[in-house]
């Protein structure tokens, strides 16, 4: 066995462990069961290419099952960029068709090497599927190109770095293989330099993929913790608004304002702003003391022992700085002036 071969039994090895690694997340997210079909495709075709020497003809039974490497990784570039709807029925009937095209190629080959049938309808066929094949996998391409690159233009810093090694490891792998072999001389084309060529784009594919998904993981945990740790804080400064505002009464002070209490809570006033809005379904600040101070206000008008209390009074025990304010925010949450809804108390 040679070097190109133990580089090629390499790829392969590496190949189906990172097939199995993925599949056994595949439950975690989509792009985890394409890529292992990826993978397993791309150590077939490998395994198709290795045994062309050994064990022809019957290597193209071996690759028969690597018919997913362009349309895979087509397949993994729309589960990894896009966030909903990735991979959707169309999309598989124009990966099936292609796959369709490869099996049949080699299932051809096949037949025509071992029966060594003699008939002129096979080439033509097979040339026909050969360039459906090149043209289906080159638009495959293209689209996996396109995938990485839509995320360069509207996205976050996170995934435009992604999409930035997706694409720099995309064209060197696609160059190294079209580009580069093409400048080969053809002594050495027609000998190892286009296997080593493909081993190389292979294994710059498997490891800077395997990478992506990776470095994906840690920056989704990384955010999940950041989101856990921000929830966790506001709660606990939620907390302490209750306890000043409802447990200590600081909603019967007139002069009470936001500043005061992130003043005495050591926190910006925008994140008092946040708490009322996310926590107490508040509009304001004021309109959440108001609400306080008029449910304030209610058990005053309710009592027996107060009903001789005028309603100035009432406002000013409940926090209110005079009478107008009062009357306006206890229409506002009662549906009623503080006069009509003492008389309603009366008449009930």
């Amino acid at each position: 066995m040679d070097l190109l071969n133990i580089a090629q039994l390499f790829v392969i090895l590496l190949s189906l462990v990172l097939a199995a690694i993925h599949y056994r997340l595949r439950r975690s997210h989509v792009l985890h069961i394409v890529f292992a079909v990826f993978c397993a495709s791309s150590s077939m075709h490998l395994g198709y290419k290795l045994t062309g020497n050994y064990w022809a003809p019957y290597h193209h039974l071996i690759g028969v099952f690597g018919f997913a490497t362009c349309s895979g990784y087509w397949l993994f570039s729309r589960a990894f960029f896009r966030k909903t709807n990735p991979i959707n029925r169309h999309h598989l009937l124009f990966v099936g068709l292609l796959g369709a095209c490869m099996i049949l190629r080699h299932l051809l080959r096949f037949s025509e090497k071992m029966w060594l049938l003699d008939t002129n309808l096979l080439p033509a066929l097979t040339i026909v599927l050969s360039e459906a094949i090149a043209l289906l996998s080159s638009g495959m391409l293209i689209l996996a190109f396109w995938e990485g690159y839509r995320v360069l233009q509207s996205a976050t810093a996170i995934y435009r770095k992604m999409a930035g090694i997706f694409l720099t490891s995309f064209m060197i792998s696609c160059s190294s293989v079209m580009l580069f072999a093409a400048a080969l001389p053809t002594d050495l084309l027609a000998g190892e330099g286009r296997g080593w060529l493909v081993a190389f784009a292979y294994t710059l594919i498997l490891i800077s993929t395997h990478g992506l998904i990776r470095y994906r993981q840690q920056q989704f945990d990384q955010k999940v913790k950041r989101t856990d740790s921000s929830v966790q804080e506001e709660n606990a400064l939620a907390h302490q608004i209750h306890t000043l505002l409802v447990k200590e009464k600081r909603y019967l002070e007139p002069s009470l304002r936001v500043a005061d209490i992130a003043r005495e809570l050591d926190v910006p006033e925008y994140r008092i702003r946040t708490i009322m809005l996310n926590h107490f379904k508040a509009k304001n600040f004021n309109h959440y003391v108001n609400q306080m101070r008029v449910e304030h206000a209610k058990t005053i008008l309710s009592a027996p022992d107060k009903s001789d209390w005028p309603v100035l009074v009432v406002g000013i025990e409940s926090g209110f700085a005079s009478a107008a304010p009062f009357s306006r925010a206890f229409k506002e949450f009662a549906g009623c002036t503080p006069g009509q809804y003492r008389k309603q108390l009366l008449t009930t």
